[in-house]
């Protein structure tokens, strides 16, 4: 497909768009403010029993376009036999992320317990467990996400999951064929990248039938704010950092409980030989058990935090050398212990993915701080 002369025909494959609408601008995974905005159900779906959702000014701007390409067709403007490009319906939007997390933490744990078993790996504790876990997430986590955080970055997390994605036909995104025949060569293509440009939609180049809101604002205003601005959005700003909340604040505090879990999921008595007397003698081994109020009475934050560090590391496959990782790390706990958690994992995320100068100093970290909401507040107006 020849995107010359489209410039709202976009490659959502490729350099930082791959993660459009599912970070923010300085790339901390973020997810749709459930507390702060509530979805918009969309009235023109493929399947009437089926209810499909998107952000609110998503939706009246598709909903407006929609209503513009029945009014060409009535007029004879556009071909009246295109499937999918004269009457505009929605088959697939918004897929909560929180789901989507969900069913693949399920099938995480599910592997992970086969994994012990496989290896006939035992745990006597707590304490065990989470050594012999970050052994495996080491070598795994770059490739299948264990955190949500993690897992909002990965491939395995659609464009889907920002609230700003549309999908008008439920077609097969691995045909070539499908893509040409259906939309390319259509007699409406032209005037359907047209009419989306100028309603703020991009289309995606590799799935031509996925829309994806244009919420940029500077240098120029999307027209997709024609519609955004009805519900106090000015900027790209406004919609970051209100409509959407990084997900480390939903996240974190389910982290523990998740291990809780998982431990409680591969543990199991088993025996081992050791020498008394002379004698090979057998001992039974029954694993500790744990309330989660007892491991939070025996575990710091610090601890947690530590170790929720330490794979979001594995996972980013981070360039930092392990001194380097040690330091950051420790340098976060001294945050947690002088701020708060949220703090610690803004400035964590931030340092991981690049988008905060650190210079290996707590001192430069803590004055980081003050900078960091400034800056969130000077780019919360464009």
């Amino acid at each position: 497909m020849d995107s010359s002369n489209y410039v709202n025909l976009v490659d959502f494959n490729f350099g930082e768009r791959r993660l459009y609408g599912r970070v923010n601008r300085y790339f901390v995974p973020v997810r749709v403010n459930s507390l702060f905005l509530q979805m918009k159900k969309f009235k023109k779906v493929a399947d009437p029993r089926v209810s499909l959702s998107a952000v609110n000014f998503v939706v009246d701007a598709f909903e407006q376009m929609a209503r513009q390409f029945e009014k060409c067709a009535a007029l004879g403007k556009i071909s009246t036999n295109d499937e999918f490009l004269t009457n505009l319906r929605v088959h697939k939007a918004y897929q909560d992320p929180t789901v989507l997390y969900r069913n693949h933490s399920q099938g995480y744990a599910s592997a992970l317990k086969t994994i012990f078993n496989s290896q006939n790996i035992n745990v006597r504790d707590f304490d065990e467990f989470l050594e012999r876990l970050l052994e495996i997430l080491r070598t795994t986590a770059s490739r299948n996400a264990f955190t949500q955080t993690g897992f909002m970055k990965s491939k395995r997390c659609p464009i889907n999951a920002s609230g700003l994605a549309i999908e008008i036909a439920n077609l097969d995104a691995s045909s070539d064929e499908v893509k040409i025949n259906q939309f390319v060569e259509s007699l409406n293509w032209d005037f359907y990248l047209n009419t989306c440009n100028s309603y703020g939609f991009m289309v995606d180049r590799m799935v031509p039938w996925r829309l994806v809101a244009d919420i940029g604002s500077f240098p120029h205003k999307s027209p997709i704010f024609d519609y955004a601005e009805n519900y106090g959005f000015e900027t790209t700003g406004d919609i970051l950092f209100k409509v959407y909340l990084p997900i480390y604040f939903e996240y974190y505090d389910k982290f523990k409980n998740q291990l809780l879990s998982l431990y409680n999921s591969v543990k199991k008595k088993f025996r081992v030989l050791h020498e008394c007397g002379g004698s090979l003698v057998t001992e039974r081994i029954t694993p500790d058990t744990y309330t989660l109020e007892a491991l939070e009475q025996r575990y710091t934050e610090s601890d947690f935090l530590k170790m929720y560090l330490e794979i979001r590391f594995a996972e980013e496959e981070s360039q930092f050398s392990q001194d380097a990782r040690s330091l950051i790390i420790n340098d976060c706990l001294d945050v947690l212990s002088t701020r708060n958690v949220n703090e610690a994992l803004n400035i964590f995320e931030r340092i991981l993915n690049k988008t905060f100068d650190y210079s290996g100093s707590l001192s430069y970290i803590r004055k980081g701080i003050e900078l960091i909401k400034e800056e969130e507040f000077q780019s919360d107006r464009y």
